[in-house]
């Protein structure tokens, strides 16, 4: 039976987070999906811990040569089956009704291209405020007619990826944000949706320090914006990078 999702999730060193997201995959009360993960030749133990998943889910595992999110990404939509791709981190956490409720909101109010609301990893209440100011961001920008998503969780269609052209892997911060803004440009249906939530990290705040890191984002997005290039040294990803908090 073809697969209603295809999870797409890129990874790099992620030993310690990627087995707490297969198992909430495992645990979803919707089972009609595959999971593909694509791996950037981890120097840890993240494909052999993924390994211990491949009788529990619908899951292959591939491989990228460059550690570039966009093209791991890329990669994975070639081999999807599914009738709607979810592109989902490595580092997120899932509700076990998380599928049935997406696709609960899709035969409810179909759409070419989604998002939804995240909630903070921790009952901390400064992290429970970034993730609704992330929310009401969202949401306020979509209204404003800028749209954009968290790369975290975006879910489409394949002709509608196809359409807007794939994630663009030169882009070092922010190829989420652009990836839907392409698809407004080409009047693609994009609908947020506030129920179910998924878990985003914050690892990097707790690592960096929450102050410092809003701080990141403010600089890194006006780069975005005046178009001025941006190192990849200046936005560390993997799991490598906040390894020393385990998490």
């Amino acid at each position: 039976m073809k697969p209603f999702f295809s999870i797409i999730i890129p990874s790099l060193n992620e030993e310690f987070a990627l087995p707490l997201l297969f198992k909430d995959l495992s645990s979803q009360t919707f089972k009609n999906f595959e999971v593909i993960l694509v791996d950037s030749y981890s120097e840890d133990k993240t494909t052999k811990k993924a390994s211990k998943f491949l009788n529990k889910l619908n899951l292959q595992i591939t491989f990228s040569n460059q550690r570039n999110v966009s093209i791991q990404r890329n990669l994975g939509v070639k081999t999807a089956k599914g009738k709607y791709l979810i592109f989902c981190d490595a580092d997120n956490r899932l509700p076990s009704y998380f599928l049935e409720g997406i696709k609960y909101n899709l035969n409810r109010k179909p759409t070419q291209i989604f998002t939804c609301w995240c909630q903070a990893d921790s009952q901390k209440k400064a992290d429970k405020a970034i993730a609704t100011l992330i929310n009401i961001t969202i949401e306020a920008a979509n209204k404003l007619n800028y749209p954009g998503a968290l790369g975290a969780m975006i879910g489409c269609t394949p002709k509608a990826f196809k359409k807007i052209g794939q994630f663009n892997p030169n882009i070092t911060f922010a190829e989420d944000a652009e990836f839907i803004r392409r698809a407004s440009k080409k009047n693609i249906d994009f609908k947020i949706f506030k129920d179910p939530h998924f878990t985003v990290s914050f690892r990097r705040f707790r690592q960096q320090g929450r102050l410092k890191s809003l701080q990141q984002y403010a600089k890194l997005h006006l780069k975005t914006i005046t178009q001025k290039s941006i190192n990849r040294q200046e936005y560390l990803t993997g799991g490598q990078t906040f390894e020393n908090n385990g998490s």
